[in-house]
């Protein structure tokens, strides 16, 4: 049997790989409320077409189909797939049919112009291969297909095309419909979606339809991810009946799905696992294509906001997190700008947090309930201003007593020590000085007695109150000082707050 070149060039590709991913398999980060980017690996060449049939990752990189098989939550090592290139040999993107199960794919032809196979019975018996007919015709002369993908009942299939003809400029998202034996003709998704540059590989991702752009306003200049909701008049299954696709409101994905510098150029949504891929390149200089893995609510609710101090300035690692009952499902720390992104769960109850060493801990409450927002990811924001005692200056309080001579604390008094209790518990490090002075009568040991008494009450008190790791040294000013014995009525505790 007669080896083609391109049988050469793919088998250095499969060793190039092998060489490159030896060191150990892609993990996945499958906890659900885990809202960041992590890098799987680097990739070499024009790395695209993301996609997954049957659990298992596909792309198209340097003329190879590649594949990479899971293991539970985990991607081994990919290596190129033999299958797809006896049905093409130009094969650069598949898909699973979910209607059919039939194997959707896009080849090339001399002129590299993609066009869209089916493949009935793949890898059986009967496997057959045709090129897709639409409208009862082959597609319109010239117009190419590119990354199709299915709603969850396969009623509709989404693809991008660049039609010069017909389209708003660049490449175009299209639809088609399919009534059981063939597919509807082409329709444009609309100026709301598409845009006089490229709209390219479109995804579904449940009532969603996700699609990299960069010809929106946000854009500056590179692909960005973008999701619309496919609204529906009649609701079939776990997808859409009649489509009006295009009629929603356009949502430029938040950080970190998108960044200011990365061309986000494939994606693809791994439902096994519940996880977003992207491949991108993150930085200006970057000159291979890397691949990412999200995961997190994307079906959820970005919550974000500022955190300051009472003078307005932004505070830097301020601990947000987020509480059900105990347990902390998702947390981060503000930027130096105080800025600060939470991804939540949709119809969730939420006890929200913001801490910082010598701040006092500020709490909010948050009902994640979306109602009928026509965005994938909501938004909700929350600014907070954290206060503080002073550190290493002297804090007055007075009269913290009962009248006259009282030894006890009264109400009055446990409000206005509770800020300094509130505070010690949320800074349990601190050490703290008290000096108690009360000036009632004309006799000096009378003062120092009934001062004395008060620090006891004042220890019984706060000891309790605050984590044994404060230290608290409570001395009486009485002692060795003038001015103890003028009857003046003062009773005030000084104190003196240090790290």
């Amino acid at each position: 049997m007669k080896t083609s070149k391109n049988h050469i060039q793919r088998n250095l590709f499969v060793l190039l790989m092998a060489l490159l991913l030896a060191h150990g398999s892609l993990r996945a980060q499958g906890s659900a409320f885990v809202a960041n980017r992590q890098h799987m690996a680097i990739l070499p060449g024009n790395v695209m077409n993301v996609s997954f049939v049957d659990g298992d990752m596909y792309c198209f990189a340097a003329g190879v189909m590649l594949k990479a098989q899971r293991s539970g939550e985990q991607l081994l090592g990919f290596w190129a797939d033999t299958n797809f290139a006896r049905l093409n040999e130009n094969v650069e993107f598949v898909v699973r049919q979910p209607r059919t199960g039939d194997i959707y794919f896009t080849a090339r032809d001399d002129k590299g112009r993609s066009f869209l196979y089916r493949c009935t019975d793949f890898g059986g018996k009967g496997e057959k291969v045709k090129m897709v007919r639409m409208g009862g015709s082959l597609f319109k002369k010239g117009m190419t297909v590119e990354h199709p993908t299915f709603t969850d009942d396969g009623r509709v299939m989404i693809f991008s095309s660049a039609d010069a003809k017909h389209s708003e400029g660049g490449y175009d998202l299209w639809y088609v419909q399919y009534d059981g034996k063939r597919w509807s003709k082409p329709e444009n998704l609309g100026r709301r979606i598409n845009t006089g540059h490229d709209e390219v590989t479109p995804t579904v991702y449940r009532d969603c339809l996700l699609f990299a752009s960069d010809g929106h306003t946000e854009d500056n200049g590179h692909l960005s991810i973008y999701s619309t909701r496919l609204i529906s008049d009649q609701v079939v299954g776990d997808t859409v009946g009649m489509l009006q696709i295009g009629r929603a409101r356009v949502q430029r994905l938040p950080s970190p799905l998108n960044s200011d510098y990365s061309d986000d150029m494939d994606m693809a949504i791994d439902t096994v696992a519940d996880c977003g891929y992207w491949v991108s390149r993150r930085t200006s200089t970057d000159t291979d294509s890397q691949l990412y893995s999200f995961s997190g609510a994307l079906d959820g609710v970005l919550l974000w906001g500022t955190v300051t101090d009472k003078q307005d300035h932004a505070l830097s690692g301020v601990a947000v997190a987020a509480h059900q009952g105990k347990n902390v499902v998702c947390n981060t720390q503000t930027d130096p700008d105080g800025h600060y992104r939470l991804y939540l769960q949709c119809n969730q109850y939420y006890e929200l947090t913001y801490q910082m060493d010598n701040y006092f801990v500020a709490f909010e409450q948050l009902n994640t309930t979306k109602g009928d927002d026509e965005y994938l990811i909501a938004e909700a924001r929350r600014d907070v201003q954290l206060d503080r005692l002073p550190i290493g200056q002297r804090i007055f309080f007075e009269d913290l007593f009962g009248p006259d001579v009282d030894v006890e604390l009264s109400e009055r008094g446990m409000e206005l020590l509770a800020p300094l209790v509130q505070f010690l518990n949320d800074n349990p490090s601190m050490k703290v000085t008290m000096s108690l002075i009360n000036d009632l009568t004309t006799d000096r040991n009378f003062n120092m007695l009934l001062t004395d008494e008060r620090i006891q009450t004042l220890e019984n008190y706060l000891y309790p109150l605050v984590p044994p790791t404060v230290k608290i040294d409570v001395d009486n000013g009485c002692i060795g000082r003038d001015g103890c014995s003028n009857a003046s009525g003062t009773s005030r505790l000084t104190v003196l707050i240090n790290k």
